[in-house]
């Protein structure tokens, strides 16, 4: 089968008209709807894209690299052809590499921490840094507040939890740890409202979300379904699970060798040579750059 992407995809974001698809190594290409890609395979900046998110016309992606402790966020408009930028030995030889930034962005910024998770909220977006807080800022990157990282859960020093998603309700956002905490704050001021810790039993990788629920990805396979207060639902699957969407009220995802289901309580698996990445329409895209249908579309 041809390669759809000439590289090995981490990821895939849904941007509305176009689709995303991330490399291992810093790759970006754009597809449309009917998967085609549009313009050239960039790298921006030679370094990981561990988070990313669309903002109306245009990505935020996160690049990272850990070695040399840098981090950039940047945002490139999709209209635009996206270029190659600095390569990985430009970071490493540069006198001053916290100058160098992702090619042609709309704007950039050097970050003294690691995000961990980014979405696109209203007319802007919101982060978490690392050890540092949780920020909004404007479409503009310009920010309007930012807000500490919860001190203490159940009488316990904050220790080793990592903020990985963050979910919206009317006026409040929701952040998700891959330990089941959940901090609930005010979108206009970031100021905390609640919290709850989920009984999980082991650690969550990825958490995606619905108008009515979320998919908890477990990081040693299988899943929970929670409606942000309790556990719902828990299902065992074949490996871990790279990405989710809920259709229509149906769960379906993809992941390490499979494609599933889950409509009403009942859990469907089908295998798959490859492993799947993510969604691109009806069809998921693989390890292998290669899009193929997903098991379920027509059934």
């Amino acid at each position: 089968m041809e390669r759809t992407v000439q590289f090995t995809p981490t990821r895939v974001d849904d941007c509305g008209e176009h689709y995303v698809i991330i490399g291992s190594l810093g790759e970006l290409a754009k597809l449309n709807q009917e998967g085609k890609v549009l313009g050239e395979t960039a790298i921006p900046l030679a370094s990981t894209i561990p988070c990313s998110t669309a903002m109306e016309d245009s990505w935020i992606g996160v690049w990272v690299e850990a070695e040399m402790r840098l981090a950039r966020m940047a945002s490139l408009n999709l209209a635009d052809e996206w270029k190659d930028g600095a390569s990985k030995r430009d970071l490493r030889t540069s006198l001053n590499p916290m100058s160098l930034h992702p090619k042609n962005s709309r704007w950039s910024h050097a970050l003294d921490a690691e995000p961990t998770c980014v979405r696109c909220i209203d007319d802007g977006f919101c982060f978490v840094l690392r050890g540092r807080g949780i920020y909004r800022m404007d479409s503009q990157a310009n920010e309007i507040w930012r807000s500490s990282l919860p001190s203490v859960l159940d009488g316990k020093l904050r220790g080793l939890e990592t903020a990985i998603s963050i979910s919206q309700y009317k006026d409040s956002l929701s952040i998700w740890y891959d330990n089941g905490l959940i901090v609930d704050i005010t979108s206009d001021t970031g100021l905390e409202i609640d919290r709850r810790s989920l009984k999980i039993h082991e650690r969550v990788e990825r958490v995606f979300h619905s108008e009515t629920s979320h998919l908890l990805a477990l990081a040693g396979g299988g899943f929970l379904i929670s409606d942000g207060e309790h556990i719902l639902d828990s299902k065992s699957t074949p490996g871990p699970l790279s990405a989710a969407r809920e259709n229509d009220g149906v769960w379906e995802f993809t992941g390490w060798r499979f494609d599933g289901r889950l409509s009403n309580g009942s859990l469907e698996i089908s295998a798959r040579d490859q492993l799947g990445i993510g969604f691109v329409s009806d069809k998921v895209l693989t390890n292998d750059g290669t899009l193929s249908d997903f098991a379920f579309t027509h059934s």
